[in-house]
């Protein structure tokens, strides 16, 4: 052999996985493409906008509940996403690239864990690929407001690779890493509040007696994270006996949770994932759900006589994976299924973004089956026949996904399935070209009260008038449902 032939070689493999890495990253375009060219900023983005494109409006409105979700960080972003933009006419393009910035932060991320936790890149690969090229999180991806529930996720998973980093390295540092991101990741959004339970289930998988202390750690979050949030705004939610009685009839009602989390669990995470859309019954549901963890014990069965004694126990990756997709739709449905039936929430698809990822994990584990604890330091770059088996999985992914992308973008109006036909929220988009219409028409408007903004500017007195321009109809997006905000509220006027 040649000399510095099999260096050659690992180096031309490392190569190719970057290659990979970057077209898989590149994939999802192939889905959500042409609405993200025309981004339609909607319905609550115009609240969040309202509420910080302007440093005074920011302060004010920093730690407001909106839908019971307080979210700081969310509207920073959005404030550093207007600064950015410079006007509202280029806002939706920003904020276009900003929702496949994060839905790249969280393929990245899941990779990186997947990848970390077996040692091998095309184990990361392929996870990327699985997450990425998904139609689940086309809701999530496409309506910028429901966003927060993507970099929500993307935070738990950032939050899992530094308490993997910990476990292969230790480091107090790393650890602080990961306590940092179960801190954040509720400030998103509030499902994030699943961070500590998640980082709990990873560590205790571990098995090592520091990283079950270390989990306790983590856990521990998200108890002070909720009592700060609540001593600052709680007063701000609703009368208190109200939020209390609806709180405990939440965790109270488990029968509708249950139902609604494995209705979620089958029609979203498994059926929507093969490019399927079918309605459940809870019974349905239920016994597949009951069926999937058979299915698993078996696969986790002693292989030893000597182990015959012992049971199954999930790997780290399941561990996480598993409560992230029950603590989540657990959240979700405690705070907004206990009133209504599954019908009129199987369309709200940003609800299963962040169990998305738990699903992509928990499968990604179950394939593993027993990872080394800790997990290896070195990573193995991908063999030919690996990348030829990533090239086949891509391609049946996107064959499977695109049709039901289509729906979602031109049937669904970015949701997750069909509306019900008492929703108030009617479907408006049928074609590309209808979509480009409408966004267009919206920049248009967006153009006019730049303009108006630049003339009022540092003029007091001409608040009153910039107020009358506008109706909220006249602004293509911006629902009538919104008492109190106009569209004079997104304007930079300069004047606090």
């Amino acid at each position: 052999m040649v000399p510095g032939a099999g260096k050659d070689r690992i180096g031309v493999r490392w190569a190719a996985a970057i290659l990979v890495a970057l077209i898989v990253c590149l994939a999802p375009l192939l889905l959500w493409g042409v609405p993200l060219r025309w981004f339609f900023v909607k319905s609550d983005d115009f609240v969040y906008l309202a509420w910080s494109r302007t440093a005074g409006s920011l302060r004010e409105h920093l730690l407001s509940p909106y839908h019971g979700h307080v979210a700081p960080l969310y509207l920073l972003e959005t404030h550093l996403l207007s600064r950015l933009a410079g006007s509202l006419e280029a806002l939706p393009t920003v904020l276009a690239l900003a929702s496949y910035a994060t839905l790249l932060a969280a393929i990245a991320a899941t990779g990186h864990v997947v990848a970390r936790e077996s040692g091998r890149v095309a184990h990361g690969l392929a996870a990327m690929a699985g997450l990425g090229c998904s139609s689940v999180l086309g809701p999530t991806l496409l309506w910028y407001a429901a966003g927060q529930a993507m970099a929500a996720g993307a935070v738990v998973v950032a939050m899992l690779a530094a308490l993997q980093s910990w476990r292969a390295r230790g480091g107090w540092w790393r650890l602080g890493g990961g306590v940092f991101a179960a801190v954040v990741a509720p400030l998103i959004w509030s499902a994030g509040y699943a961070a500590g339970l998640v980082g709990l289930a990873y560590l205790w998988a571990d098995g090592r007696r520091e990283a079950r202390r270390a989990a306790i750690l983590v856990a521990a979050v998200t108890p002070v994270v909720a009592a700060v949030i609540w001593l600052n705004v709680g007063r701000d939610f609703a009368p208190a006996s109200h939020v209390l009685s609806r709180q405990i009839g939440g965790v109270l009602a488990v029968d509708a949770v249950v139902a609604h989390s494995s209705q979620a669990f089958c029609e979203a995470l498994l059926l929507n994932n093969l490019g399927l859309d079918a309605v459940t019954t809870p019974v349905q549901a239920l016994l597949f759900m009951v069926a999937l963890t058979v299915l698993w014990v078996w696969t986790r069965r002693p292989q030893a006589a000597a182990d015959s004694a012992s049971w199954p126990r999930p790997n780290p990756l399941e561990a996480a994976g598993g409560t992230m997709i029950l603590t989540t739709f657990g959240l979700i449905f405690a705070a907004r299924g206990t009133d209504a039936g599954y019908e009129s929430l199987r369309g709200l698809g940003w609800y299963h973004a962040m169990a998305e990822m738990g699903a992509v994990l928990l499968a990604a584990g179950w394939c593993l089956g027993s990872p080394s604890s800790p997990p290896p330091r070195d990573l193995v770059p991908p063999t030919r026949r690996e990348f030829l088996a990533l090239a086949l999985f891509v391609l049946v992914v996107l064959a499977l996904q695109m049709p039901r992308a289509a729906r979602v973008v031109f049937e669904y109006d970015e949701m997750a399935a069909p509306l019900d036909l008492d929703s108030p929220r009617r479907p408006v988009r049928h074609t590309a070209a209808e979509l480009a219409d409408q966004a267009r028409a919206q920049r248009r408007v967006f153009a006019e009260l730049d303009r108006l903004e630049h003339s009022a500017r540092g003029d007091a007195r001409r608040r009153a008038e910039a107020r009358r321009s506008f109706e909220p109809a006249a602004v293509p997006g911006m629902p009538m449902a919104l008492p109190g905000y106009e569209p004079a509220d997104l304007l930079d006027l300069g004047v606090e």
